[in-house]
């Protein structure tokens, strides 16, 4: 009786043994799979605000043994996009199987501005294409606004008068439109008075060198002069 149970004890190790090693870990790679481009540009709102909330274009997640675990995903940043802002987002999407096994994946979205080619530093001439006897202009893009832009020291008014202007797109020919009325003082008694003609403001050059004129009327505070300003670069 004693050997049979001693018998028995032994084949119980064995087969404990024996199943035990057959099993195996499970160091499969989980796998993020995001639904859309994982890289998106969106244009900033022509009316500031009048952009709506980012969507998420989705996701799934998979493991070989759990099977679908999208409802384990985070997803992290996701709350950070602002479509009313320029600005680069990312967001994060992270998971783990049962085992611990992790992975990651990443969408990023750019706002942005569509005139941004115009940003920087010109020579700004008055009266004449020549860039003898330049002034420095620099120019901005609105963060929030598309295609809006920001004339720092417009005409060589002086460094503290900046003129907003609306370019209709970036292709020689395009027209830009400024603030029309004598609305914008350029320090002292001057101001800018009006495009003149109108609708005249005209993009020239490419995408890889970038100007524009501007002609403008302006009155400095006697009576009122026609110019055009040349920015060169």
């Amino acid at each position: 009786m004693r050997k049979n149970l001693k018998f028995g004890i032994m084949a119980f190790a064995i087969v404990s043994i024996i199943v035990t090693g057959c099993s195996k870990d499970d160091t499969s790679a989980t796998t993020i799979s995001l639904t859309g481009s994982t890289d998106e540009t969106v244009s900033l709102p022509t009316v500031a605000g009048n952009n709506a909330a980012w969507t998420d274009a989705g996701y799934t997640a998979t493991d070989d043994e759990d099977g679908t675990i999208t409802a384990k995903v985070i997803v992290s940043g996701a709350s950070d996009v602002n479509l009313n802002r320029k600005g680069v987002y990312t967001v994060t999407y992270s998971v783990s199987d049962e085992a611990g096994n992790a992975a990651s994946a990443t969408r990023t979205i750019r706002v942005v501005n569509d005139v941004e080619l115009f940003a920087g530093d010109y020579n700004n001439c008055t009266d004449t294409s020549s860039i003898v006897n330049n002034y420095n202009a620099t120019v901005l893009t609105s963060d929030t606004v598309n295609n809006l832009v920001s004339i720092n020291n417009f005409g060589a008014f002086g460094s503290t008068v900046s003129l907003y202007a609306t370019f209709a797109g970036t292709a020689p020919g395009s027209s830009i439109t400024m603030p029309a009325g004598p609305s914008v003082s350029l320090g002292g008694t001057a101001y800018f008075s009006a495009q003149y003609p109108a609708n005249s403001f005209v993009v020239t050059g490419s995408s890889s060198s970038q100007s524009f004129t501007v002609n403008y009327q302006w009155n400095d505070g006697a009576a009122f002069e026609v110019a055009t300003s040349y920015f060169i670069r």
